[in-house]
């Protein structure tokens, strides 16, 4: 694989990659690579140009072009590697090259990778795509659609398609009068649609038999894709990862004039953590191994870095975060996810509960951060850091979650606060995310609730609970004398509220949605909220 990266350099800058001599036969030649496609700014000046070359040197008849980035509309265009062919010109003899020259306007990352030349096959179809989205929470008949394509030298009259889910029945049709020319694809909907549930699957979709013979190259002919289908789906609250020094002047540039306007504004909107890195120079001194794991599962080279659950979104536009943000916002999330946490002198403990919408393994993060730090400042101009990494639970690599569609989830991590650069321990907040161990997205993320900031002598003298906790939405409250409630969805909105319940009162939230509510529960001047999970 090959990785073209630069900082902000001009759009006529760019670097090449020169296949080693190549002997050609007098044969047609196809060059095939993957190319890894992000989403957000299909018009970017950040490419890949494919060139064939008589010499070594960069340049000569130019194949093709690809952009890093691929709009995401329709829904089904997926940020992640795609395959791209070109035919080399015909009837080549003697030596010759393949040269890729990128361009990286916006110091963004480029990745291509299984770089091959091969010559052209008689009989050979190649599944070019299927349209389903690695996370849906659409259900029921499901059409198996996309493309494959003649990329033999032969035309392809008839094809059998075919498609497959988890090893099960095995579902073909059978295409016959395609006429379809070399190089031209096809755009498949199979007739047998998929009953998709909630669950993880993998989906296997496959051609066999062009010109009812045998294919010439058996290797392109299929695409397997893990489909993860939801069982519901709920608001999303985004996270930003931040990457940063006190020692980086392009830092304390985009912090100033960009990303701090940003935050002040839409900070209620969006979880937060800066990590400060230790680089360029001495770096900042609020650096830690665990912002080391992060730079390294990352891959960040620069800084500043700025991701939107998990995707670059480095602008130094202020309209351009703005837009990233509203994008994240508008996407649909498959987890609930809410955490409460206590500190007693250095140590903390958070709980975290969790409803997943998803079946398969996925990662809890938990970071603890200080709200505001003066003591790094050095060399960059900056005086204020916000929300900066003090530790996560119960390291960086995370707690591994099995989950199960509906199935809630509680966890419980605990850590002590002693030795780090923390300033004021009444000033932390932690952070919470779930990421995906497959490609690293962020499913869902929220803040902490402080348990100090609710707690009262009333709630930790009270025998009072809420049960039963999971519950189906019938529940009660184990209170002898009369008190009042008052239920919220996790934004504070007042869902239910009575002024007198006892333990002979049932509440009744069989209307509400599968999710986490606070119960809030009031005896004169004294308060106590307790979370309810309705499965």
């Amino acid at each position: 694989m090959a990785r073209f990266y630069s900082y902000n350099i001009a759009a006529a800058n760019a670097y090449s990659l020169t296949s080693p001599a190549i002997t050609f036969t007098g044969a047609s030649y196809r060059l095939k690579f993957n190319m890894y496609r992000d989403g957000g700014y299909p018009t970017d000046a950040d490419k890949i140009q494919v060139y064939y070359n008589t010499t070594a040197s960069a340049g000569g008849t130019l194949l093709g072009t690809v952009n890093r980035s691929i709009s995401l509309s329709p829904a089904v265009a997926e940020e992640g590697w795609y395959s791209y062919s070109y035919d080399l010109p015909a009837n080549l003899n003697g030596v010759g090259y393949i040269s890729l020259k990128a361009t990286s306007a916006y110091g963004n990352n480029i990745f291509v990778d299984n770089i091959v030349v091969s010559q052209i096959q008689t009989n050979d179809a190649e599944i070019s795509s299927l349209n389903l989205s690695a996370v849906t929470a659409t259900t029921g008949n499901t059409t198996i659609s996309g493309a494959f394509k003649n990329v033999g030298a032969n035309i392809i009259d008839s094809i059998d398609l075919n498609w497959q889910v988890d090893g099960g029945t095995i579902y073909t049709q059978s295409l016959t009068g395609l006429n379809l020319a070399a190089n031209q694809s096809y755009a498949y909907s199979h007739p047998d649609q998929w009953n998709a549930t909630p669950g993880l699957y993998s989906v296997k979709v496959w051609v066999s038999n062009p010109n009812a013979g045998a294919d010439a190259d058996d290797t392109n002919n299929q695409i397997i894709k893990s489909v993860s289908v939801a069982s519901n789906s709920t608001t999303r609250f985004p996270l930003y990862e931040k990457f940063s020094s006190s020692t980086c002047n392009p830092c304390a540039s985009f912090n100033g004039t960009y990303f701090s306007p940003f935050y002040a504004t839409n900070h209620q909107n969006f979880a937060f953590i800066d990590y400060q890195v230790n680089w360029p120079g001495t770096g900042d001194p609020y650096y830690t191994a665990e912002v080391g794991t992060r730079v390294v599962y990352y891959g960040v080279s620069g800084a500043p870095t700025l991701f939107v659950d998990a995707k670059d979104g480095t602008n130094f536009s202020a309209s351009l975060l703005q837009s990233d943000l509203t994008a994240a916002s508008a996407k649909p999330a498959y987890f609930i996810l809410n955490a409460t946490h206590t500190i007693t002198g250095t140590d903390i403990t958070v709980n975290v509960d969790a409803i997943p919408y998803l079946t398969g393994t996925y990662k809890l993060q938990v970071a603890v951060v200080e709200k505001l730090t003066t003591g790094n400042a050095t060399s960059n101009g900056e005086t204020e850091f916000k929300n900066v990494m003090m530790k996560m639970l119960p390291n960086a690599g995370g707690t591994v979650l099995n989950c199960a569609h509906d199935q809630p989830i509680s966890t419980q991590l605990q850590a002590s606060l002693v030795g780090l650069n923390i300033e004021e321990i009444t000033d932390l907040d932690v952070v919470v995310f779930i990421q995906s161990t497959l490609d690293k997205s962020v499913m869902q993320s929220n803040y902490s609730v402080d348990t100090a900031l609710a707690t009262t002598a009333f709630e930790a003298t009270s025998a009072i609970k809420v049960f039963p906790n999971p519950s189906e939405g019938m529940v009660r409250v184990s209170s002898a004398t009369p008190v009042a409630v008052e239920v919220t969805d996790i934004t504070g909105k007042t869902l239910l509220s009575l002024p007198q319940v006892t333990s002979e009162t049932p509440l009744n939230l069989t209307s509400f949605q599968k999710g986490i509510y606070l119960v809030k529960i009031k005896s004169g001047a004294s308060v106590q909220t307790q979370k309810i999970i309705l499965k």
